[in-house]
């Protein structure tokens, strides 16, 4: 098989497998969406404070929990019978030592939080780790092959049952513990889903022959993960610590309002792993690929995360409830993250592709700590100021990752530029669209709905005509893939 047919054939998988993970990721973002409003619109922002607390603790263990054996699973180029045996095995002697742990340190954490509340939180939420491990071999190897088309089936029953579960717990009044009961709900889902969809059957006899094979590349994926983890949360810690519940659970809503679009990046980027290493001698695709990539993504999402901060003064008291008015101002200076986290993902996979991992665990460490210094002393000056703090540590970090994309596979700034020039300009356009729309609507003196409403869909319609005139080959390019995509979604739907 020549090159060009092996081209061809992983970039048919690649765009399948695309097909399949937006379908799933955007079924599930819609419900999601619908479930975080419902539940925004029923609970206190003390009650997602409270359970913050506790999440952030077991996000941070969840860095540990499989050692990064999934993706070593993922990116190993030969593949051994032993190795998913070892892998499951490892992962759950390894959930199940997180759950004991976590149940041990609660009350030193509640503690810490000065919040007695989040103790129980913590030992029920602990026990995810024991059902999680059961998930982790059936989707690494269906990521392996590029098969997103099963995952879909998992996925959509496990934000049901998060949404029934939470929804119907709030309305009953178990306050925050309508959340934990949900998060424990789709872990076991998704975890059940998976095995059967997948028919696998977890081995009945322990063995950890082979994990030596997979622990060189899981340990530096681990770390990665651990120092991303640690950026992107240590400000809920500074929070929680120096302020309370309240504050953290607003501090999360903003964070949360801006990142959303990553949510649907991230959501794709499993694809991105296994397609950018069967590439990882061949830098040029690799470059052609990103460079296609991040231009797609951002073409999509820049313009409607810059349209969403201009109305998030009408948007968030109007749909979210006025309990969550303060969280507006944090959430338009948190943009800047919003625009970068679209395009860590496919980043992130590049690096690992290239099997620079050392390279990005220092980086993600070093982009903690600065986030860290930074919360903990602009904690006292409210959550606006840790923000801007979240913010200037962001731009020196994806520096340094873009840099280290270069070092890897020669993406230089020029690269970047190209890439980018097309939706930056899209993007400026529509939100000074929506900054004039929205000043105006407000002189003439309408509410707040007709406001949000003229401040959304003229400038949305700008973006996308902006985006389909705009003169650049690789906005192009990139509009010539989304409309692939947008046919193969549609062609897996009808043969549904």
């Amino acid at each position: 098989m020549d090159d060009h047919t092996v081209d061809d054939n992983l970039g048919t998988r690649t765009r399948t497998a695309a097909g399949w993970q937006i379908l799933a990721k955007g079924s599930n973002f819609s419900l999601q969406m619908v479930t975080s409003l419902v539940l925004a619109r029923l609970l206190m922002p003390t009650d997602f404070g409270i359970v913050g607390m506790a999440t952030l603790v077991t996000g941070l263990a969840t860095a540990f929990r499989d050692l990064g054996l999934g993706q070593a699973l993922v990116q190993r180029e030969e593949l051994k019978p032993e190795h998913p045996r070892a892998a499951f095995w490892g992962t759950v002697i390894m959930g199940s030592f997180i759950c004991g742990v976590l149940i041990f340190i609660a009350p030193w954490v509640g503690a810490y939080f000065k919040e007695p509340r989040m103790i129980p939180v913590l030992k029920a939420i602990s026990f995810s780790f024991v059902i999680s491990p059961f998930a982790v071999v059936p989707r690494a190897l269906l990521q392996r092959d590029l098969n997103f088309r099963t995952p879909f089936f998992a996925e959509v029953p496990t934000s049901v049952a998060y949404g029934a579960v939470g929804i119907t717990m709030a309305l009953l009044g178990y306050s925050y513990w309508s959340l934990v009961a949900a998060q424990l709900a789709s872990s076991f889902v998704r975890s059940l889903a998976l095995c059967i969809l997948t028919r696998h059957v977890p081995p009945l006899i322990p063995s950890l022959r082979g994990i030596r094979d997979l622990y060189g590349f899981g340990i530096g994926t681990t770390f990665a993960t651990l120092g991303y983890y640690i950026a992107v949360k240590i400000d809920y810690f500074a929070i929680g610590r120096r302020l309370d519940a309240n504050a953290l659970g607003l501090y999360t809503r903003a964070y949360s309002f801006v990142t959303y679009p990553s949510l649907l990046t991230r959501a794709v980027g499993p694809i991105f792993l296994p397609a950018f290493s069967r590439m990882q001698t061949d830098h040029a695709r690799m470059r052609n690929a990103y460079s296609h990539i991040i231009t797609l993504l951002s073409m999509v999402f820049f313009p409607v995360l810059a349209i969403a901060v201009v109305a998030a003064p009408e948007f968030i008291p109007t749909v979210l409830g006025q309990q969550w008015q303060p969280s507006v101002r944090p959430a338009q200076v948190l943009a800047f993250i919003g625009l970068c986290s679209i395009t860590a993902t496919p980043a992130g996979a590049v690096i690992k592709a290239a099997g620079r991992v050392y390279g990005e665990a220092w980086r993600q460490l070093l982009y903690g700590t600065m986030i860290g210094v930074g919360a903990w002393f602009a904690a006292p000056y409210g959550i606006s100021a840790v923000a801007a703090a979240v913010v200037v540590a962001n731009a020196i970090h994806y520096t340094l990752i873009g840099h280290l994309v270069w070092s890897s596979i020669g993406f230089g700034l020029s690269s970047y530029i190209r890439a980018f020039r097309g939706p930056l300009l899209t993007t400026f356009g529509a939100s000074a669209v929506a900054l004039l729309i929205r000043a105006a609507m407000i002189s003439a003196g309408y509410g707040p709905v007709p406001v949000l409403l003229a401040t959304i869909i003229p400038p949305a319609l700008i973006a996308w005509l902006l985006t389909t005139r705009l003169p650049f080959p690789e906005l192009r390019a990139a509009t010539r893939e989304f409309g692939a995509f947008y046919q193969r979604g549609k062609s897996h739907i009808k043969r549904r």
